[in-house]
């Protein structure tokens, strides 16, 4: 049985894959604090209209119809938010508490996930176990 088949598994290993992303990103923030002018980047979550555009490329019949923005890419994804503190005197906009913080809240998700997945995976192992008489 091909778990990654069943909904639960599936979008657990796509948050799964998003947070890992996101700490790499995380993790070359904390790398370049020192680095002139370096501005922390981040990884914004895919939300549903995301990933319905990703799955289907709409087709335009009309010139008045809206265009489908298809496909979400991780590089797509990746933004420089605003800095919310004065960048240093070398414009660097690195804050490492914040970015530490972040980091800990995105292991506690990961955690999380990982919680799930296993607790889902150990119900289907125990429901498909044959009992011995």
């Amino acid at each position: 049985m091909d778990l990654n088949n069943l909904t639960v598994f599936s979008l657990a290993n796509q948050d799964m894959k998003y947070l890992t992303e996101r700490q790499k990103i995380l993790a070359g923030n904390v790398a370049n604090a020192n680095t002139p002018g370096y501005l922390a980047k981040d990884l914004k979550k895919p939300n549903f209209s995301d990933e319905l555009n990703s799955t289907l490329q709409m087709t335009v019949t009309n010139e008045k119809h809206f265009t489908g923005l298809g496909g979400s890419s991780l590089s797509a994804r990746i933004y420089t938010p605003k800095p919310t503190q004065p960048l240093t005197i070398d414009g660097n906009g690195v804050v490492l508490e914040d970015q530490l913080n972040e980091i800990s809240k995105d292991k506690g998700e990961y955690t999380r996930v990982m919680t799930l997945y296993n607790t889902y995976k150990n119900m289907i192992k125990t429901a498909v176990t044959k009992v011995s008489s």
